[in-house]
């Protein structure tokens, strides 16, 4: 719908700026912390990755393989992070967390089975590259809300990703239409406050309760959702490839429910 009107390049750089902007009030009070010459790579690391890179391949993602599959493919976080957080962090990987991992994969490889066209796999193998970089980007955050609070680390990743998005949105403005009706303003409103303000934070303020590994499995909740609304409001039609996909990995939910409450009673 709104990747007709905008270019996925300017829609990342225009919900990158909302989003900094809303984080921006949201991290005033944290400001004045310092922050040390050594951990200054890691906050440019993690603008790069999660921020930059992962938005870029997401937007470009949704315009080739449609918002479900891309949602879809995103699902497969918790194989990159689980698997990185056993190395770089050493988190313990329980049998549910590999049983969840083994449906994830499972999930998509059955969903990769059924994409048809170059369009569409290119949308595929775009949606990859964005698992990978925020998946390293999350362990980095990890790390860093041990010493810095959640919504610093989310503002400055934030505002380092839109400073990059910047050149790159500005040339796919002048190469491609740019339609912003009423519409599409509130549409990407929405996804600057909702998508990378407040959600992201949220994600960063879990990393810091609770292992890496498991929030990252809570992911397969966004294929869910849609799946759902792709069908209600693009009409998006779905293989039967699609709905196995979902259900294995949508299957991840009650288990890493189950597994997180039996780990930690005081915060599940």
């Amino acid at each position: 719908m709104i990747a007709e009107a905008v270019p996925p390049s300017v829609l990342a750089m225009i919900r990158s700026f909302i989003g900094t902007i809303c984080l921006f009030w949201m991290a005033r009070k944290e400001l004045k912390t310092p922050i040390d010459r050594k951990d200054r790579k890691w906050f440019f690391l993690i603008g790069m990755l999660a921020y930059f890179v992962t938005f870029q391949m997401v937007q470009l993602g949704i315009k080739l393989a449609g918002a479900s599959t891309a949602a879809l493919i995103n699902s497969t976080n918790p194989v990159v992070i689980t698997f990185l957080a056993g190395i770089i962090l050493k988190e313990p990987l329980t049998v549910i967390k590999r049983v969840c991992l083994f449906l994830a994969l499972l999930g998509t490889f059955i969903i990769t089975q059924g994409a048809s066209g170059s369009g569409e796999i290119m949308g595929i193998l775009f949606m990859i590259i964005s698992v990978l970089s925020f998946g390293f980007a999350s362990i980095q955050m990890r790390r860093l809300t041990q010493k810095y609070a959640p919504i610093l680390i989310t503002f400055y990743g934030m505002l380092i990703g839109s400073l990059l998005s910047l050149p790159v949105g500005i040339y796919s403005s002048l190469r491609e239409p740019v339609s912003l009706t009423p519409f599409v303003v509130l549409v990407l409103l929405y996804l600057g406050i909702m998508g990378s303000g407040v959600a992201q934070f949220t994600w960063t303020k879990a990393l810091s309760e609770l292992p890496a590994s498991t929030c990252s499995l809570f992911y397969p909740l966004q294929a869910v959702f849609s799946a759902v609304l792709g069908a209600y409001l693009l009409g998006e039609s779905f293989t039967v490839h699609f709905y196995l996909g979902l259900l294995l990995i949508s299957a991840d939910i009650p288990l890493n429910f189950w597994d997180t409450r039996r780990q930690f009673p005081e915060k599940a």
